[in-house]
C-alpha cells in the first residue's frame, strides 16, 4: 500500500511541551483508535479518539511525563512526582502503581504479561513494576560512564528489551543495546542513535522473523532490518524520514500496516536568547544572537556578567561565561566531560558547576587556567549557592531521591579546596535548589514532600538538637528559589509564573509575607535574578512560525510498515 502522510492540526488551543528524554508527547494506541498526549501548562493529559472532534482531560494528571498505552489500549500510564500511575483513557481517578525513587523518568513499556519496565536516569536503571501496583524490580543498573538506559521497549515474546545508552560523553556516546531476560546480558545493536523501536514488518507479534529497527538520530529516521530470533541487525541502516523532532509513536493498525505518529522538527530546536525582562513585561535584549544554550543560567554577584552553558555541534555541553559590558563570550570548559549547570562563588573570582557522572568542576571566571575536579563522585551533583563568605557550597545530589548537601571551601593557590561534604536534609522525598539567603542564616530549597514542589525556608546551619525552624513559602508550587541581595525578596518559579514573597526576621523566626505574581509568564527556559532584585535575566526561545505551528501539529503516516518494506526490503 502506498503511504499516506497526513499533516494533523490538533487545534490552536492545544500547546504540546518539548519532547525530553521520557519519549514522544503524543502517543498512538496499539489498535491505532486514539490518541494521548501532554498540553498546557501545567502539562496535563489528555486523549482523544480519532472518530471524535474533541479531545478529553484525564483529571489529576498534571505534571505527567508522556504518556504510553497499556497492550489493550484501555489504560493511560504516566510519571509524576516521582510516581507511577495509570488512568483509564474515559478518565476517572489516577492509580499509583509506585514510587520510582526519582524525577529523572526517562521512557516505560507496558508488556503483554501486564509487567511496566521503566527507565529512571541517574543511578536507578531500569525497573520492572507490576501494572497493578506494587514494589519496583531492578532489571538493569547503568554501567561506568553511563547516565540513562531510556526509553525501553519490550519485544514480541518478553526476553528481550530494547532501549538506548546515553553516556557522559554526550551524543557521540550513544548506543542502542538489548538486553535478554532472563540473564540480564547486554549487548550493542546499533550505534550513534536514541529512541529505538522494533516494528513487526512482517512477523506481526511472534518472538521469531525478521522486522525493522527504527532508531532517530537528530531529526532523522534510520531503519534497518533487524533479526528477532538472533537480536541483530541485517545490514546497513538507512534514513527514511528527516523531520522527526527525536521521538515517535507508532500502531499496528489498521490490519498490521502501520500507522506512526510524530511531531515534526522546527529546524530551529533549542535556539535561545539572553534577555532582560522587568516586571512590567518590557524586554531588553541582552544577547541577540541566538544560540544552543542550555540547562540554567546565573547573573555574576556584580551583574556584569552571565555564566551559561552552550552546547556545542556535537551536542556536547561547555561552561562559558559572557561579559555584558564587552559584548563577549568566554570560554572556561572545552568538552568530553558535559560541563554545566554553572555557579558563581561570592567574589566573583570562580565559576563551579556539574560534569555529568564524575562530581563538581571548578574553574577561574576570567579563564585563566584550566578547569579542574572539585569532588569526585559518580551520582550526579548540582552546585547551587555559596554562603556570602564562600566558605561553604550548597548542592543536591541525585542518588535516588534527590537529596541537599553542603561543603566546606578553602581558596587556596586560585584554587578551591572541598572538605568533607555533610547532608543538610536527609528525607525520603525530592529536595532540590538549595539557596542561601544574603546573610548566610537561612537556607531556601524546594521539595515534593507534600506531593508537589513547594518553597521551603530552613534555618542554616542547622541546630545540632534537630532541623531547626522550617517555613514554608510557596502555596500552590514553586521550583528553583533565588534571593534578591538588595532587598528582602525570595523569588520561585512556578510553572510560566515568576513569584516572589516578602519577609522579614524576628529574632530565630522567618516571616514570609502571602507570595504575590511578580511575572506572569517569563517565557523562558531558564531565569537568574539582577543582583538588585528589579528585573530578571530569561533565556528565552526563539519564536517562529514553524516553532509555533509544532506546538499544535502531529503528523501521521499511513501504511508505513508498507513503506519500509519498500525502502528497506528485508531479504530473505
Amino acid at each position: 500500500r502506498p503511504l499516506v502522510r497526513l499533516d494533523v492540526d490538533l487545534g490552536s488551543d492545544v500547546s504540546l511541551p518539548e519532547t525530553d528524554v521520557a519519549g514522544s508527547t503524543v502517543a498512538i494506541s496499539p489498535d491505532g483508535t486514539r490518541l494521548a498526549y501532554l498540553s498546557g501548562t501545567p502539562v496535563k493529559l489528555f486523549t482523544r479518539a480519532l472518530d471524535q472532534t474533541k479531545a478529553t482531560e484525564l483529571l489529576g494528571t498534571q505534571d505527567a511525563s508522556p504518556p504510553f498505552f497499556s497492550p489493550d489500549g484501555r489504560w493511560v500510564g504516566f510519571h509524576s512526582n516521582g510516581k507511577l500511575n495509570k488512568i483509564s483513557v474515559d478518565g476517572g481517578t489516577v492509580v499509583p502503581l509506585g514510587d520510582v525513587g526519582g524525577a529523572n523518568f526517562a521512557g516505560a513499556s507496558w508488556n503483554e504479561d501486564d509487567t511496566i519496565f521503566v527507565s529512571i536516569g541517574f543511578q536507578r536503571g531500569l525497573l520492572r513494576f507490576p501494572a497493578g501496583g506494587g514494589q519496583p524490580e531492578s532489571v538493569a543498573g547503568l554501567g561506568n560512564d553511563e547516565i540513562f538506559l531510556r526509553n525501553p521497549q519490550t519485544l514480541p515474546g518478553g526476553r528481550a528489551i530494547l532501549f538506548s545508552v546515553v553516556g557522559t560523553l554526550g551524543r557521540d556516546r550513544r548506543t542502542i543495546e538489548i538486553l535478554t531476560l532472563p540473564g540480564s546480558h547486554r549487548k550493542v545493536v546499533a550505534q550513534g542513535g536514541s529512541f529505538p523501536r522494533y516494528l513487526p514488518t512482517s512477523s506481526g507479534a511472534t518472538s521469531t522473523g525478521v522486522g525493522h529497527l527504527v532508531y532517530v538520530n537528530g531529526a532523522t529516521l534510520f531503519a534497518v532490518p533487524f533479526d528477532l530470533a538472533k537480536l541483530e541487525t541485517r545490514g546497513t541502516a538507512v534514513p527514511v524520514l528527516n523531520d522527526v523532532e527525536g521521538s515517535f509513536d507508532f500502531s499496528l493498525a489498521p490490519s498490521g500496516h502501520g500507522t506512526l505518529v510524530y511531531r515534526r522538527a522546527s529546524g530551529e530546536t533549542g535556539l535561545s536568547t539572553l534577555q532582560w525582562v522587568a516586571q512590567t513585561g518590557h524586554i531588553e535584549p541582552l544577547r541577540a544572537k541566538p544560540g544552543l544554550y542550555g540547562d540554567t543560567l546565573r547573573v555574576s554577584p556584580d551583574g556584569t556578567r552571565v555564566a551559561l552553558t552552550a552546547v556545542g555541534d556535537k551536542g556536547i555541553p561547555d561552561t562559558w561565561v559572557y561579559d555584558t559590558q564587552r559584548d563577549a563570550m568566554t570560554r572556561l570548559t572545552f568538552g568530553g566531560a558535559m560541563y554545566r549547570w554553572p555557579s558563581w562563588s561570592p567574589d566573583g573570582k570562580y565559576v563551579v558547576g556539574t560534569s555529568d557522572g564524575n562530581g563538581m568542576f571548578q574553574a577561574r571566571a576570567d579563564g585563566a587556567s584550566q578547569p579542574q575536579m572539585l569532588t569526585q563522585s559518580k551520582p550526579f551533583q548540582f552546585p547551587c549557592s555559596f554562603t556570602p563568605d564562600g566558605k561553604r557550597l550548597a548542592y543536591f545530589e541525585t542518588a535516588g531521591d534527590y537529596q541537599i548537601w553542603t561543603v566546606p571551601l578553602e581558596d587556596i593557590g586560585n584554587r578551591l579546596k572541598a572538605g568533607k561534604p555533610e547532608q543538610f536534609l536527609k528525607t525520603n522525598f525530592n529536595d532540590v535548589g538549595p539557596s542561601f539567603s544574603p546573610d548566610g542564616r537561612w537556607i531556601a530549597y524546594a521539595s515534593n514532600e507534600s506531593g508537589e514542589f513547594e518553597v521551603y525556608v530552613r534555618t542554616f546551619p542547622a541546630p545540632s538538637s534537630g532541623q531547626g525552624g522550617k517555613w514554608q513559602i510557596s502555596n500552590s508550587g514553586g521550583m528553583w528559589p533565588r534571593w534578591s541581595h538588595m532587598g528582602h525578596e525570595l523569588f520561585y518559579e512556578n510553572r510560566d509564573q515568576i513569584i516572589a514573597a516578602s519577609y522579614t526576621v524576628a529574632a530565630d523566626r522567618f516571616v514570609a509575607d502571602k507570595p504575590r505574581v511578580w511575572l506572569d509568564k517569563f517565557g523562558g527556559n531558564s531565569w537568574d535574578v539582577a543582583p538588585d532584585g528589579k528585573r530578571l535575566l530569561v533565556l528565552t526561545p526563539v519564536d517562529s512560525a514553524n516553532a509555533s505551528k509544532q506546538q499544535h501539529e502531529v503528523v501521521f503516516l499511513e501504511n508505513f510498515f508498507d513503506y519500509l518494506r519498500q525502502r528497506v526490503p528485508l531479504g530473505k
